[in-house]
């Protein structure tokens, strides 16, 4: 039983770098799957904890981790969004997770995961 536990531990990390470099290189219709299986977090009608505003020059915006953001762009559309997932993708374009008619333009999100995620 402790084998095959291994082993299927194994498998599972062996598939999260192909997906992710397959992420990174994607065009935001193919970000779709991973969108479903929550790699980004999730939509959420949640009070959220801060407002991003972004224009069609935004280059980047940095979200925390565990977090839920209203992102709203400079022609007044918005949607929130939870960044927790356990196998959260830590850089992608806006265009990924926003709804269908929302105008992100080329933002890309960077998800910041504080040092105690990481400690043992």
């Amino acid at each position: 039983m402790l084998n095959l536990k291994r082993k299927v531990i194994a498998i599972a990390i062996l598939a999260i770098p192909a997906a992710l470099a397959s992420a990174q290189s994607a065009s935001p219709a193919d970000y779709s799957g991973l969108v479903r299986q929550g790699f980004f977090g999730s939509q959420t009608q949640s009070r959220p904890d801060s407002t991003i505003k972004i224009s069609s020059t935004t280059g980047s915006v940095y979200v925390n981790h565990l977090k839920t953001a209203m992102i709203e762009n400079d022609k007044g559309q918005s949607f929130t969004w939870h960044f927790g997932s356990v196998m959260s993708i830590s850089n992608f374009p806006l265009k990924a997770i926003a709804p269908s008619g929302f105008d992100a333009g080329n933002t890309q999100v960077i998800v910041l995961h504080p040092g105690e995620h990481f400690a043992g």
